[in-house]
């Protein structure tokens, strides 16, 4: 095989040189080391045997005050149970009557009163009979609303009832009650008096004016 002259003179001359031909180069392994940013020295002179300066103090809020709330004490309506309700006196005149109840806190704790009572008159056998309340109604129509208050154990509050011993036009002999249903306000129960020894016949329609019921001391109405 006959070889060219200068092809094998080139040949001879780059493996003497030691020149890379060209083509792709193997993977070389390089070490990254990480160094930390040179930090940032001030340009201005310390003098010597001076201590460094501090930094300055971070300002803190003011702490903040939260108010402690006052304990209340929140109490419980008067209910039903714990009522003990009763007649207390009567007196009249003028065909008006007006008759003043009791009302007696018999539990151990405190409890709130605020209103009118409710009333059903009933005859001697349990029936019920005609009867028609109105606040503040009649001689009571100057009187104020009630007024809330705390009846403490053992004590008691009052509230009065007037009504007309008059008939009214045709009306004819008003029906006298043998029983009396009261029921302190907002209640659904009721308390039972027997009226014995006392009178309880409104005429008008069974009318009967209440009072709201009011705490030990304060007046009720007289009739001269």
């Amino acid at each position: 095989m006959k070889i060219s002259i200068p092809l094998l003179v080139t040949f001879v001359l780059l493996t003497a040189s030691g020149c890379d031909i060209a083509g792709p180069h193997p993977p070389v392994a390089v070490n990254r080391v990480h160094t930390s940013p040179t930090p940032n020295v001030s340009s201005s002179p310390t003098l010597a045997g001076s201590a460094p300066t501090a930094p300055a103090p971070t300002s803190l809020p003011a702490p903040v005050v939260v108010p402690t709330p006052g304990t209340t004490t929140v109490l419980a309506r008067c209910h039903t149970g714990v009522l003990l309700v009763s007649f207390a006196g009567s007196q009249g005149a003028a065909g008006t009557i007006v008759d003043t109840f009791r009302v007696a806190n018999t539990s151990t704790s405190r409890c709130v009163i605020l209103g009118y009572v409710g009333m059903l008159m009933l005859d001697a056998a349990g029936r019920p009979l005609p009867t028609h309340v109105v606040r503040n109604g009649g001689v009571f129509s100057t009187q104020a609303g009630p007024s809330g208050f705390s009846l403490e154990p053992g004590t008691a509050a009052s509230f009065q009832a007037a009504w007309s011993d008059v008939p009214h036009g045709s009306e004819g002999p008003c029906p006298e009650a043998a029983q009396l249903e009261v029921t302190p306000p907002d209640e659904y129960d009721h308390r039972l008096i027997s009226v014995n020894g006392w009178s309880l016949a409104p005429c008008g329609g069974g009318e009967i004016d209440v009072t709201p019921i009011r705490a030990a001391g304060l007046p009720g109405t007289r009739l001269t």
